[in-house]
C-alpha cells in the first residue's frame, strides 16, 4: 500500500499536479487541511481533490473561506488596495465548493499496513503534542479508548514544518509540511509532502514551476501586503 500524505494546498493547483506526477501508483491520499485560501486557484484544487478522491480534514483557512461566503463578506466594499487573498478565494468559489468544504470532517481515524492514525489540521493554535500523556488523552478522545498498544501515528498539518516527532517508539506525530509554500525562516520553495509505502514513512520535497502562480495573482488586485505574500511564496 503507497499513500500520499499532503497539507496545507492552499489554492495551489500545479504542485498538486507535479506531486502526483511524480508519485505514480499511490493508492490512496490523505489531506491535513487548508486545501484554499492564499493562493489563485481554489476552485481547479477542489477539483483535483474530487477527481483523486482525497480523503481530507477540514483546516482553519477553509472556514475562513466558508464564513466569508456564508456571511457574504466577499469584499464588495474594499477598495483595490484592500482586497486579501480570502475575498478572491471566496468569490471565486460557489455554492457547490463551498458546501464540499462544509462537508469535510474535522478530524478522521482510519488503519492502514497495521498502523492506526488519527488525521486532523492542528492540535493547539500552533503547539505541538510534547508528552506522551497528552499524545494518550489526545488519542483516547477519538478513539474513546484509553488502550495505548500498538502503533499509533498521528498527522497533522497548519504549522507548514514538515516533521517526524517521537512520543514513544509507536506513538509518532507527523506532520508532512506545505505543498504551496514554507515560513519565513525557510527560504526553500520546493513542495512538501510525505509518502507511507508498506507502513514506511518517506519525506519528499519537490521542485515545480510556480510560475503561472505569480502569474495568475498578479492579475487578483491584492492589496501591497498580500502581493508581497505572493512573491515570496511564488517568487
Amino acid at each position: 500500500m503507497k499513500a500520499l500524505i499532503i497539507s496545507d494546498i492552499h489554492s495551489n493547483v500545479y504542485a498538486l499536479e507535479s506531486i502526483r506526477k511524480a508519485e505514480q501508483g499511490c493508492d490512496l491520499i490523505y489531506c491535513a487541511g487548508d486545501l484554499v485560501d492564499y493562493g489563485p486557484f481554489p476552485r481547479e484544487v477542489i477539483e483535483w481533490v474530487h477527481k483523486n478522491d482525497a480523503i481530507c480534514v477540514r483546516g482553519n483557512h477553509d472556514d475562513i473561506i466558508i464564513d466569508l461566503y456564508r456571511n457574504g463578506n466577499r469584499g464588495q466594499d474594499v477598495g483595490e488596495d484592500g482586497i486579501k487573498w480570502a475575498h478572491c478565494n471566496a468569490r471565486l468559489l460557489g455554492e457547490a465548493e463551498i458546501s464540499f468544504l462544509e462537508s469535510i470532517p474535522v478530524c478522521r481515524t482510519f488503519e492502514m499496513d497495521g498502523y492506526r492514525y488519527t488525521m486532523q489540521h492542528l492540535y493547539d493554535n500552533y503547539l505541538t503534542i510534547d508528552s506522551l500523556p497528552k499524545y494518550d488523552a489526545f488519542w483516547a478522545e477519538r478513539y474513546e479508548t484509553t488502550e495505548a498498544t500498538g502503533d499509533r501515528r498521528m498527522i497533522f498539518g497548519h504549522t507548514h514544518r514538515r516533521c517526524i516527532h517521537y512520543l514513544s517508539d509507536s506513538s509518532l506525530w507527523l506532520n508532512p509540511g506545505s505543498v504551496s509554500y514554507r515560513r519565513r525562516d525557510d527560504p526553500s520553495k520546493e513542495a512538501h509532502y510525505f509518502t507511507i509505502t508498506d507502513g514506511k514513512i518517506a519525506m519528499k520535497s519537490l521542485v515545480y514551476d510556480r510560475t503561472p502562480l505569480l502569474e495568475a495573482a498578479q492579475k487578483l488586485l491584492l492589496k501591497e501586503e498580500e502581493m508581497r505574500v505572493a512573491y515570496f511564496f511564488f517568487g
